[in-house]
């Protein structure tokens, strides 16, 4: 292969950024351009870089023909910027006492076993409820909360 075809092969033809609003109605995926391409509609070149959109090959329904805004104008959908309770719950910060609980070390004693015995049922009651939500919506759906 010629040193061209190797760097073409390494790089990707383009990315998707996201959802996006075409003028016409409707929705779809928007890309960026990470190699140079033509548009299959008017054969305008789509620079490096520049946001595209796709449409499907008659007969085979796959969207691989790039379209430029022109030919196929679109607006780019805002993120969303809300998370789920699930990374929510995961992402908040915890108590100071929480993080103390999990590196308690436990004493030989049976007061201390008892102690140990209860923290670490705590903290399965706190993985429960921080991770209960996803784990019900499990594919298999083993997991049962108490």
């Amino acid at each position: 292969m010629s040193a061209v075809s190797e760097s073409r092969m390494e790089k990707g033809i383009s990315e998707i950024i996201g959802r996006a609003e075409r003028d016409e109605g409707g929705s779809t995926e928007a890309y960026r351009a990470l190699r140079a391409l033509l548009c299959a509609t008017c054969g305008a070149n789509i620079a490096e870089g520049t946001l595209f959109t796709r449409r499907k090959v008659k007969g085979i329904g796959l969207r691989i023909m790039p379209q430029c805004a022109k030919c196929a104008p679109f607006i780019l959908q805002a993120e969303k910027k809300e998370k789920s309770e699930l990374l929510r719950s995961l992402l908040t910060e915890q108590p100071a006492d929480s993080s103390k609980r999990a590196s308690a070390t436990p004493r030989a004693d049976s007061a201390s076993d008892a102690q140990s015995s209860s923290k670490e049922k705590s903290l399965n009651d706190e993985v429960r409820r921080r991770l209960g939500p996803a784990l019900k919506r499990g594919r298999h759906g083993r997991f049962r909360t108490k």
